[in-house]
């Protein structure tokens, strides 16, 4: 009798012979603990590695936030003065369960998680800046899990219709994009992100909103299609810890939809972080990109300085390949004597973030590609 017979018999007939036999048994034993460590490493693994982000949810209750600038009906479609921690950190490592708070937007239960976002020197560099770390705390949702499991169950040509949930979590793009932009800020010779107007493409749960207020910008623009997000960061703006330095003035919660044909608002600073979800929606925000900067080479508006990141990483997410426009301004950009827009890898070690399906908190490392293009380099 084969392996197959002897499982089955265990399973539809305890008390047989083939069940009672200790070797069969410990057949039967391995068999299950190994489908059962293949599973869960199969959840963990798919869950920290190849969510996307950046998504639209609304829960379509009112939560006693009103402002004109962060809507509350949702379309049917798809879609952080300073404080300073410790100069020894880990990427994205966030409080203690127990140091966290919890709130309610309507009836929708949220978490706080506060993220160190610090950077290392060059020693070239050490005359002009010293290491530094400020603390930034955004809002989650603390159960996404469900929402996301049901997302997951709808036919994907039916999804869109719903909208998927995965801009109510704090993703690591927004790490590595608040990391550059505390870079241009404490490293150049004088800051770049002071008095700056900031513009943030899904800006989900917005610490790199909330780092560039923190740095001095004028003006941060922070937009997303995800209306249950802008509610997130609107409460992050809101309940700071820090009532001496108010960001409510500085940081605009606003919808905006990069699918659309609406120009984009002027900006000194454009941001995207972990955006880049699917193949459409990165050709939308790799158009985006050629837009503001075709418009400043023509002349007509002041070129924004650009950082994009991505995390996940998506077969055919890769703009700078897929898109001729991007290949042909590229070219131009090389022949002009102009820097060329690139990636370069940047790793994260540690990062504490959402489960999304699992209700607890992951610890990871990943590598995040960034495309950072137009800041001013040098040391005088």
């Amino acid at each position: 009798m084969n392996f197959v017979n002897i499982f089955e018999s265990c399973i539809l007939a305890p008390s047989s012979h083939y069940w009672s036999h200790n070797a069969h048994r410990s057949i039967y034993f391995v068999f299950i603990s190994l489908v059962a460590v293949l599973t869960a490493q199969t959840v963990i693994g798919f869950t920290s590695n190849a969510f996307p982000s950046r998504a639209k949810f609304s829960t379509g209750k009112k939560d006693g936030i009103h402002s004109t600038q962060c809507p509350e009906k949702s379309p049917l479609r798809k879609p952080v003065p300073h404080l300073f921690a410790r100069e020894h950190f880990r990427d994205g490592a966030s409080a203690t369960d127990d140091e966290r708070r919890r709130a309610t937007l309507g009836r929708v239960p949220i978490i706080s998680r506060t993220i160190p976002i610090g950077i290392k020197v060059p020693a070239e560099r050490i005359d002009n800046c010293t290491k530094k770390t400020i603390n930034v705390t955004i809002w989650e949702m603390e159960r996404p899990s469900e929402i996301i499991q049901r997302w997951w169950s709808v036919e994907e040509s039916e999804r869109h219709l719903m909208g998927d949930p995965f801009g109510v979590v704090m993703w690591p793009g927004s790490i590595v994009a608040s990391k550059e932009l505390m870079k241009h800020h404490y490293c150049s010779p004088k800051s770049q992100i002071e008095n700056a107007t900031v513009l943030v493409l899904g800006a989900g749960t917005g610490l790199e909103a909330q780092t560039a207020g923190l740095l001095g910008a004028r003006k941060v623009i922070a937009t997303d299609i995800n209306h249950m997000a802008l509610r997130l960061l609107k409460y992050a703006i809101d309940n700071r810890d820090d009532s001496n330095y108010s960001m409510s003035s500085i940081v605009e919660c606003r919808y905006f939809d990069v699918c659309s044909d609406q120009k984009l608002p002027p900006c000194d600073i454009l941001v995207a972080a972990d955006v880049l979800y699917n193949s459409d929606l990165s050709k939308r925000i790799g158009l985006r990109l050629h837009e503001s900067i075709l418009c400043a080479l023509s002349g007509k508006e002041a070129c924004p300085r650009i950082i994009i990141t991505d995390s996940q990483k998506f077969h055919g997410t890769d703009f700078l390949i897929e898109l001729k426009e991007l290949r042909e301004l590229n070219e131009a950009l090389v022949e002009n004597g102009l820097d060329q827009l690139q990636w370069e890898d940047q790793k994260l070690q540690n990062v504490t973030g959402s489960g999304v399906l699992l209700d607890v908190d992951l610890v990871y490392n990943v590598d995040v590609r960034l495309l950072s293009w137009g800041w001013t380099t040098g040391t005088s």
